[in-house]
């Protein structure tokens, strides 16, 4: 049996509890959203230069540009001063290598200077040799062959200190030449960012600034990452809506489903659209804020309305699924003891706990698939008990 306890307490206490009669009906199961309208086509503004710009100056949003237009203007004070200071690193660099090359010159002449004297001692160790090794001693000899020797390996060697000197001294300037290099590019960037200060619309149309990852528009001082998208020109007569669902009430969506919007402008009309994607993952859209949103892109049913313009908030409710003719309640009027789901069930003047097997459900009710009948009636509160009768 499903009753597991009778309930008992004055009747005033009964008749105070508001109650629900249960009833056969249609289950609806939608999904409430937030979001607002926007462009299915338009032509994306980016940051033209290679490197991030610091907005200065931006036009009025939702006004409509001609071709050529300047809609937003970049600091140009900052690259100025970038610009000065590649500049100064390259003049630094190529004093660097003026010092390379007087080290070297110097090096080298030292050098020279050595082997000239070793090649006056050679000649003069020459200038004395005689053919007739009798007049000299044994150990003269050996002396004089030995200060050849020595002459000859000393020559050998300051022209291998010569070459190292000029390898070594070749090697610190190519450092210094990539160094150079790098600032030199740098400064050939900043140089083009400064010929690129103004952003202008590519042709007529409404100036729609774009959000970001986390929801926001671009606002002044902000800095734009090279290609990162400024603003669009959006093509008026293919809207569509971007939609944010609850993480926790995201059960269910699927493209394809139907989808009933209001604008916020205008309360008292009805619009309808269907899903066209749903974000795999869910992410919030506030700074600050933890709380998850899943991104729906909805597909309108209408195109070209006046009232559609690209920016205005709406409500809108995605139907998920729709479950004919079966027992539903108010979720409010199930509780849950040891895993068990029950209902109070009113008995004559009394409650009874009612266990009951619960299935689909949405956000107010849920269906009842055993334990209550077509005409029962539920507690929607907890009873009042009383031990007085």
């Amino acid at each position: 049996m499903f009753v597991l306890s009778v309930i008992t307490g004055c009747s005033e206490q009964v008749e105070s509890t508001p109650t629900y009669q249960v009833g056969q009906t249609d289950l609806i199961i939608e999904v409430p959203a937030l979001g607002e309208l926007e462009a299915a086509e338009a032509e994306v503004i980016s940051n033209p230069s290679q490197q991030p710009m610091t907005l200065a100056w931006m036009e009025q949003e939702f006004i409509h540009v001609k071709k050529g237009q300047v809609i937003a203007r970049f600091d140009a004070e900052s690259l100025t001063l970038q610009k000065r200071k590649e500049q100064l690193e390259m003049e630094l660099i190529a004093k660097d290598m003026q010092g390379k090359y007087a080290e070297k010159s110097q090096q080298e002449a030292e050098v020279n200077a050595e082997k000239d004297l070793v090649s006056e001692e050679f000649e003069f160790s020459q200038s004395y040799s005689i053919d007739d090794l009798r007049i000299y001693s044994q150990l003269e000899i050996i002396e004089s062959m030995e200060n050849t020797e020595f002459l000859n390996a000393k020559d050998e060697f300051l022209d291998w200190k010569k070459g190292s000197i000029s390898e070594q001294s070749q090697s610190a300037v190519d450092v210094l030449n990539i160094r150079k290099e790098g600032h030199a590019a740098q400064m050939k960037r900043h140089e083009s960012a400064l010929k690129q200060l103004e952003v202008v619309a590519p042709f007529d149309g409404l100036l729609v600034y774009t959000r970001n990852w986390r929801g926001e528009k671009p606002v002044l001082g902000q800095s734009i990452f090279p290609g990162n998208p400024i603003a669009r020109i959006p093509n008026l007569q293919k809207m569509q809506a971007k939609l944010y669902v609850l993480e926790k009430q995201a059960i269910g969506l699927e493209e394809g489903q139907n989808v009933a919007l209001t604008l916020d402008a205008f309360p008292d009309q009805k619009f309808s659209g269907k899903v066209k994607q749903v974000a795999a993952f869910a992410r919030t859209i506030e700074r600050g804020n933890p709380v998850k949103y899943y991104d729906v892109t909805v597909e309108l049913q209408q195109s070209g309305d006046s009232v559609f313009r690209p920016g205005r908030k709406l409500s809108a409710k995605v139907s998920v699924n729709r479950y004919n003719e079966l027992i539903k309640v108010p979720i409010q009027a199930i509780h849950n003891e040891n895993e068990q789901n029950f209902v109070y069930k009113k008995q004559g003047d009394q409650f009874v706990k009612q266990v009951v097997q619960t299935g689909n459900k949405n956000l107010y009710f849920v269906e009842i698939s055993q334990g209550l009948q077509v005409g029962d009636k539920i507690a929607l509160s907890q009873p009042e008990l009383s031990s007085n009768g």
